[in-house]
């Protein structure tokens, strides 16, 4: 019994050298790691991104073919800045082209849930708005074309845009 009371009292725990040796080995595998998660975290906001954009050209393409939103040919732009997404054409008749933008709006809405707020000559929605901050020129979008046929281009900016998820 007295040998094992000794061996209690003799153990002092850790010398400064070993805990200085564990805590530098730490530092070197957060050093070593902490830039890859910073990498994989920015990756998956810019892919968040991605999906909410194309989400909402979904919606647009969807709508297109239900007979409850004719939306009439033309060139119309969603937008997902910083601080909000919107929806707009460029086209030059703008009183004719609001009503149409204003269906398109309406298809968006139904079919993804977000709310979008007239504000000018655009639709926009506050609660949508990029994850990321590191994209290029603060903002992503994708140009709509539908054609009298009832097809549909998309041109995404970057152009590059299904390239930066892998």
């Amino acid at each position: 019994m007295r040998s094992w009371v000794k061996r209690k009292r003799n153990n002092q725990g850790f010398t400064l050298i070993e805990l200085t040796i564990v805590i530098a080995i730490l530092a070197i595998l957060v050093g070593i790691l902490a830039p890859q998660y910073i990498k994989y975290v920015e990756k998956s906001r810019k892919s968040t991104d991605i999906s909410n954009l194309e989400q909402l050209v979904k919606a647009v393409q969807v709508s297109n073919v239900d007979t409850d939103y004719y939306i009439n040919a033309g060139r119309y732009f969603i937008m997902m800045k910083t601080d909000s997404t919107i929806i707009f054409t460029d086209d030059s008749n703008i009183n004719d082209n609001d009503l149409n933008t204003q269906k398109l709006v309406n298809a968006v809405e139904e079919y993804t849930g977000y709310k979008f707020e007239k504000n000018g000559f655009s639709y926009q929605c506050n609660s949508l708005k990029l994850k990321s901050n590191r994209w290029e020129n603060q903002y992503i979008y994708a140009m709509i074309y539908l054609s009298e046929d009832s097809n549909i281009v998309v041109e995404y900016v970057p152009s590059n845009i299904k390239d930066l998820t892998k």
